[in-house]
């Protein structure tokens, strides 16, 4: 796998996106990032597809591929896709399409004044295509992220995420699953970062199935943000003091 910045004299911009059985719209992904002028910055992260989705995109010219020869989950793909990557800019998309590619560019022109840029689907103008319990739930898990870390998310479990190099090296991932978008929020707001967001088209996927499990993760979500914030915020009142 190439680890080089963006090939080709492309923009400075590594674009990491975990796939896991995604053969129904892996193609039509590739082929609409390529019309953005971004396909040659693409890190894709396979999370052992067992339905050819590697296959594929090994096959495309000049593409950069890590392969888990098991499912480590979403974060361990996340963070194997930042590790590869070089660029001065990082941007963390999910290939189902529910999330057009097409938002790219101006999520990459606000970087320019915000290190770290979130694709809002509900400042879109009109609430996102989704079920009912998703909406509420996801309304609650952004705001009590926002209560515990004071910040002002509308859409805290967005696919589409951009940062720039200073915050991503701020980071230190460790968790595996869907945790890890509590982990990496609580720490680039315990790193003193905003989060800001831009509006974001949403529909809900065409091909295949979620593989985020809402409740259990929903549950998971309320312990883990909890974790983090008694213990990031213990941590650094103890540096504060000149502790650890």
């Amino acid at each position: 796998m190439k680890k080089e910045p963006c090939p080709g004299g492309k923009p400075d911009v590594d674009i990491v996106v975990p796939v896991l059985n995604e053969k129904d719209s892996i193609a039509e992904f590739y082929s609409r990032v390529g019309k953005t002028g971004y396909g040659d910055c693409l890190i894709f992260v396979d999370n052992a597809s067992s339905d050819g989705t590697a296959e594929w995109i090994s096959a495309q010219p000049s593409i950069r591929l890590i392969r888990h020869r098991r499912n480590q989950g979403y974060g361990a793909s996340i963070r194997d896709g930042i590790a590869a990557s070089r660029s001065g800019k990082v941007v963390i998309m999910d290939a189902d399409l529910e999330y057009p590619p097409e938002v790219i560019p101006e999520l990459l022109a606000t970087l320019e004044d915000h290190p770290v840029v979130y694709g809002s689907r509900f400042l879109s103008g009109s609430p996102p295509e989704m079920p009912r319990m998703r909406l509420i739930g996801n309304r609650i898990i952004s705001a009590v992220f926002n209560f515990l870390f004071r910040q002002h998310t509308t859409d805290f479990y967005t696919g589409i995420k951009g940062l720039t190099r200073e915050a991503v090296d701020c980071l230190d991932l460790r968790r595996d699953g869907f945790e890890q978008v509590v982990e990496m929020g609580a720490k680039l707001s315990h790193a003193g970062y905003t989060i800001h967001e831009i509006p974001v088209a949403y529909r809900l996927r065409s091909h295949g199935a979620s593989k985020m499990r809402h409740l259990p993760e929903t549950l998971k979500y309320l312990w883990y943000v909890s974790i983090y914030r008694l213990g990031l915020g213990s941590r650094r009142r103890a540096r504060s003091a000149g502790g650890i």
